[in-house]
């Protein structure tokens, strides 16, 4: 059971206006606000010149957020009651809520003028004053796309006004706010619920198209530029906006059949073409970064291809596919580190793609065969080098570092030993395929696990098959391979015919 009072139909052939007014003040106090509103309208009915029934009526409506019609009553009830301040105050509280500023302020002013000393009247008016500053405050912060700042003076001015039913315009400029900081779904959310209050208006319209532009959707963007400006033709902003999107699409479009037919330096200029149309533009330039490395990667410009996929990161963080491609390039320039760093973050982003898992461990792998010895590079080869170069390379290196060459030089003999190690590694096609799939890494290569060549190989052993001859008694033999006349160095080697024996000196290692 409930202590409320039923609501019931009253017939005003049989009650007084003010018997009705009664009535309809018991439903407003119970919050049965529509049937207030009904007997309000009766009583204005039964007499259409007395100010207080509209004036309360206009409370009733206000309760139901109607301000629009709460505005027109009380505008009746000053009209019949010119001092009627209580009215003064409701159309000043339905004027604020709808955003009339200026109106809402000549009706604070008029209360006051009636009654100076009120002090509800005086509160409302210091409110609107912080709300004028408040707006004037968004107003120079959007005009200098100070998109945070504007938001937050424009929350400050919401808060004095009715939350589930803020002015449309005001609506708007939190859109507009939203789109400014990037954030996207707040902006969505707030301008789909402007074009469902009103699916003609063209601000409304406008807007829904800026978030389709801000998300690459540019047929999309067209199609809401069109709306509105049928619905205002001379909507400037909506022209521009339709005469951007349309220049970008069909940009990106002759890069993409250009890049398609193979047609490389067509699409990078289509490409190059679509990004100098808007560079405020983050999303969409952030894709035709990302199209413009994948020319590059073609054209084997890999380091211009880097830049171009840092750039479509740097606009687009969770752009995953410009990480893809920029590992993609990492990998061509042997910057295997930085391969592995991005192809980690794709596994942590999609851990079921299996392609990502695979390239992840193929970069791994060639990160640890960078970080041992590089036989090649010691050889000064590439990793497809022949076996008639490597045997070229490591004679004319091994004759040039050689001690007997470089009497005394530590370093020359280490370089020695290190030139040796190399040749003995690629020279041998078994241990140079596993050297170049790294299964050396996984489980040694019996000779020479960690990338060492261990086995107590001896790279005189070594010089002396390439040049044949041994090694004990100068370089006897040297001559018949190319090398010194007289078995030796110039100068007839060491004295002795043979070459200095220095404490310790050994090519052997173990």
């Amino acid at each position: 059971m409930t202590n409320e009072a039923i609501p019931m139909e009253v017939d005003p052939s049989q009650m007084s206006p003010e018997e009705i007014k009664n009535q309809a003040n018991e439903q407003y106090k119970l919050g049965h606000y529509e049937e207030a509103i009904k007997l309000y309208s009766q009583a204005i009915e039964a007499s259409p010149k007395t100010s207080t029934y509209y004036n309360n009526r206009a409370a009733a409506l206000m309760m139901q957020k109607k301000y629009k019609e709460a505005a027109e009553d009380c505008r009746m009830a000053t009209e019949l009651d010119p001092q009627n301040v209580k009215a003064f105050l409701r159309g000043g509280k339905c004027h604020l809520n709808m955003g009339n500023l200026e109106e809402a302020s000549r009706q604070y002013d008029r209360a006051l003028q009636i009654d100076s000393g009120n002090g509800g009247a005086q509160r409302d008016y210091n409110n609107l004053q912080q709300v004028y500053n408040y707006m004037a405050q968004v107003d120079t912060f959007m005009k200098n796309n100070q998109w945070g700042l504007a938001r937050n003076s424009l929350d400050r001015a919401l808060s004095f006004v009715d939350n589930d039913s803020i002015p449309m315009k005001w609506r708007t400029m939190q859109a507009e706010c939203a789109l400014g900081e990037k954030n996207y779904s707040e902006a969505s959310r707030i301008v789909n619920s402007l074009v469902r209050l009103n699916s003609q208006n063209p601000d409304a319209l406008y807007l829904r198209a800026r978030v389709f532009y801000s998300q690459g959707e540019n047929q999309k963007t067209v199609a809401h530029c069109q709306e509105a400006l049928r619905c205002d033709p001379d909507f400037s902003k909506a022209r521009g906006l339709l005469k951007m999107a349309r220049n970008i699409e069909k940009q990106k479009e002759v890069g993409n059949n250009a890049f398609k037919a193979h047609k490389l330096e067509e699409a990078y200029e289509a490409y190059t073409a679509a990004l100098e149309i808007d560079p405020t533009n983050d999303h969409m330039n952030s894709r035709l970064y990302s199209n413009r490395a994948a020319v590059l990667q073609k054209q084997k410009k890999f380091e211009e291809a880097l830049l171009d996929c840092n750039k479509a990161i740097e606009l687009d963080s969770e752009f995953y596919k410009a990480y893809s491609r920029r590992a993609g390039c990492y990998m061509e320039t042997e910057q295997y580190e930085e391969a592995v760093n991005d192809y980690r973050k794709l596994t942590e982003v999609d851990g079921s793609n299996r392609e990502y898992h695979n390239l992840l461990r193929k970069a791994e792998l060639e990160l640890k065969k960078a970080q041992r010895k590089d036989y090649y590079k010691i050889l000064g080869l590439s990793k497809s080098a022949t076996e008639t170069e490597i045997k070229k390379a490591y004679r004319k290196l091994a004759l040039q570092y050689h001690p007997d060459k470089n009497d005394g030089d530590a370093k020359a003999e280490a370089r020695f030993k290190e030139v040796g190690e190399a040749y003995a590694i690629l020279s041998d096609s078994e241990k140079k395929a596993r050297y170049d799939s790294g299964a050396d890494l996984e489980g040694g290569m019996g000779g020479f696990p960690g990338g060492g060549m261990g086995g107590g190989v001896d790279v005189n052993d070594i010089f002396a098959q390439m040049f044949g001859g041994g090694m004990g008694g100068g370089m006897g033999g040297f001559q018949s391979a190319g090398g010194f006349p007289g078995g030796g160095f110039p100068g007839g080697g060491y004295p002795g015919g043979g070459r200095r024996q220095q404490s310790g000196f050994s090519f052997h290692f173990g």
